[in-house]
């Protein structure tokens, strides 16, 4: 065990990836960080392809880390490489695609485990794809539409109480301020020609009664933690009203248990970060599944072991 190398593709500061980290050396496995924003200011590289493909060293401010060391990789949103200010753009733009497909093309050559690949992250990140999957996988899906058509939008609101959430970008910069698009209420009036300029995504507003965040590993861990507002704002999007939100460790139905492991294996993902909508019925509605998104918080407010059962799944320890 203490021969193991775990590469953390993640910035030093990043909450995710230093749970993950203290849990790894609670194991006695080593967490060698590369925080490709380092590189070329703080970090240097050096690789060559050999028959059994490549090898060679990454240099840090923390010292030396051999690729043939890594036993598995924790991939947690890196973020872009500082160049000399003395390039122009032209010259940046050159430096940084060759840096991503140089550091991406050896890293995904590794025959290592990760949490999760970047390319089966890619795919994840599409919610009509979450969507599908989450439906063949047997999740309660609400009803949806895609369209850029204005009556089909109000045709889907005058039906039943709807609501539009953003496919991707949930933040936006407008007049120097970033916004964030929470989910939000569409009465059949409010929709009109604008519609027409882009794919909108309607869904059937769910009365849920809470919200839930469940954590489930690609070595079958799993932990979920339900979110309760007392406020209409944050039962509508407990983004919106953190200060109001409490936390409690809940129980998974076995059938949920089972769809969000069927989904794992579906995307090829070492780990899902999945939202669900509970109904006073006891129904768990799928919203989404984000890949990278946030889990930390939860640890700290519950004590769920949620880093463990990462640093299980990097370790190839099932649950």
């Amino acid at each position: 065990m203490s021969e193991q190398t775990v590469l953390m593709l993640a910035e030093k500061d990043d909450a995710e990836a230093v749970y993950v980290s203290n849990a790894l050396d609670r194991r006695g496995v080593r967490g060698a960080w590369f925080d490709t924003a380092s590189f070329p200011r703080d970090a240097d590289a050096s690789f060559r392809v050999r028959e059994g493909g490549w090898s060679g060293e990454i240099t840090t401010a923390d010292g030396s880390l051999r690729l043939e060391d890594i036993s598995a990789v924790y991939y947690r949103q890196p973020q872009p490489f500082t160049f000399p200010d003395t390039l122009s753009e032209p010259e940046r733009r050159f430096a940084t695609v060759e840096a991503r497909f140089g550091f991406g093309g050896v890293f995904m050559s590794l025959p290592v485990r990760w949490v999760s690949h970047p390319g089966r992250l890619a795919d994840a990140e599409y919610r009509p794809l979450q969507m599908a999957t989450a439906a063949r996988c047997g999740f309660s899906v609400p009803m949806s539409l895609l369209t850029n058509r204005p009556d089909d939008a109000r045709d889907f609101a005058r039906a039943g109480r709807a609501v539009y959430k953003a496919t991707m970008h949930k933040l936006i910069s407008e007049d120097n301020h970033v916004k964030l698009i929470y989910t939000t209420p569409v009465a059949p009036s409010a929709i009109d020609e604008r519609v027409t300029t882009t794919l909108h995504l309607f869904q059937s507003n769910i009365p849920k009664v809470h919200d839930v965040r469940l954590i489930a590993t690609g070595g079958e861990h799993m932990h979920a933690v339900a979110i309760h507002s007392d406020t209409e704002a944050g039962r509508q999007d407990f983004r919106a009203a953190y200060d109001t939100l409490t936390y409690k460790n809940t129980s998974v139905p076995p059938d949920v248990a089972r769809a969000c492991h069927g989904y794992l294996r579906a995307l090829g993902l070492g780990l899902g970060v999945f939202d669900f909508a509970v109904t006073g019925d006891g129904t768990w509605w799928f919203l989404e599944c984000g890949p990278g998104s946030q889990w930390a918080w939860l640890q700290e407010e519950t004590g769920a072991p949620i880093a463990d059962a990462i640093a299980d799944t990097l370790m190839g320890v099932d649950a």
